[in-house]
């Protein structure tokens, strides 16, 4: 999630033009002091987003380190030593959600008007977000444990049901995420590689409500007929998002650039120098999350060409979602990067 709060950074109206006319003469453009307002503000904004990540961060690595831990335990096919083995687990994720809220709940959540932050990009709504996200992920976590009790007592037809409503809270929550990412990428202008890496998350999402579906399908023994069909197309939409995002970082570091060298040595045109830097910095690092969505897309298509030539099995779906989750890891990494350079401490 953090990648949609680091996109947030470049969503900020900043006053090149008065800069550069006020370095030229014309003081009717902008107030004397708005860029280095605005610069103030912009670090303060990267400095509250590493906040955020902070106070979240730990509880998202233990919700991350379930599923291989959920594997294992089934694996081995004793469902009673399984629940045994993974309430510990759930109960640690649940608690890290409890102390992230706290930390949330601590946390303020400034304004900062020079900036210009549309709706979704400020403070108070990123907050209310990611408190939505962190609740969605505790109410996944409770319906665990009685599929684990359904099987230990071979109540099978108590399992499926406790599945199905399982896989029905993670769909729940990634359609969540993926209208959120939709809703994300229309603040941003085109041109803009943040709206591409938005258009990822949002096929990122998708694809793990389809995955959910057909893993619901495996576990009710029921035919996926549109399997392959549905996650080659995801794939190659990713493709031509990745196409289209790097084309946008090669144009709007340009014209960045552009900006900056005509930028002036006066206060405000530091000031305005310096910002434009940052976000130049922060927009190349769109290569590495274009990156991270080419090897998922190739995760994807492997696994839905696998599909279209021999029958789906549970297997070939946890190989594609241990990527899912390596791939939520590395843009994350990606977003707090992106966070640091705005905050200066990069």
């Amino acid at each position: 999630m953090l990648k949609l709060w680091a996109a947030g950074l470049c969503l900020v109206s900043v006053p090149l033009g008065g800069a550069v006319a006020a370095d030229r003469g014309d003081a009717k453009v902008a107030a004397a002091g708005e860029a280095e307002t605005a610069h103030r503000e912009f670090v303060a904004y990267g400095e509250w987003v590493l906040q955020l990540d902070r106070a979240v961060s730990p509880a998202m690595k233990e919700v991350r380190a379930i599923g291989p831990q959920w594997q294992a335990a089934m694996n081995g096919g004793n469902f009673a030593a399984a629940e045994a083995r993974i309430l510990p687990t759930l109960t640690s994720a649940k608690r890290a959600i409890a102390e992230a809220r706290q930390k949330l709940a601590a946390l303020p959540t400034p304004d900062f008007p020079t900036l210009k932050l549309p709706p979704e990009a400020r403070t108070s709504a990123v907050h209310a977000e990611m408190v939505r996200t962190l609740g969605q992920l505790d109410a996944v976590l409770d319906t665990f444990a009685p599929v684990l009790r359904a099987l230990a007592r071979k109540d099978i037809k108590a399992a499926e049901a406790a599945l199905v409503q399982t896989i029905g809270s993670a769909k729940t929550m990634f359609r969540a995420q993926e209208t959120m990412a939709g809703v994300w990428m229309e603040t941003l202008e085109a041109g803009d590689p943040g709206r591409e890496a938005m258009q990822f998350e949002q096929l990122y999402f998708r694809s793990a409500a389809r995955l959910m579906t057909a893993t619901e399908h495996l576990s009710l023994r029921r035919r996926d007929a549109a399997f392959s069909a549905d996650v080659l197309r995801i794939a190659d939409e990713i493709d031509g998002v990745i196409a289209s995002g790097n084309a946008s970082i090669e144009t709007g570091q340009a014209k960045a650039m552009a900006v900056i060298l005509e930028l002036g040595s006066d206060a405000e045109g530091r000031s305005a120098k310096a910002m434009l830097t940052k976000s130049h910095t922060a927009m190349g690092m769109y290569r590495d999350t274009f990156a991270i969505a080419g090897r998922y897309s190739a995760a994807l298509r492997a696994t839905a060409k696998r599909a279209g030539s021999t029958p789906l099995t549970m297997e070939h779906l946890q190989a594609v979602m241990v990527t899912f989750r390596a791939t939520r890891e590395e843009l994350d990494t990606v977003g707090t990067r992106q966070a640091e350079v705005m905050a200066g401490t990069r």
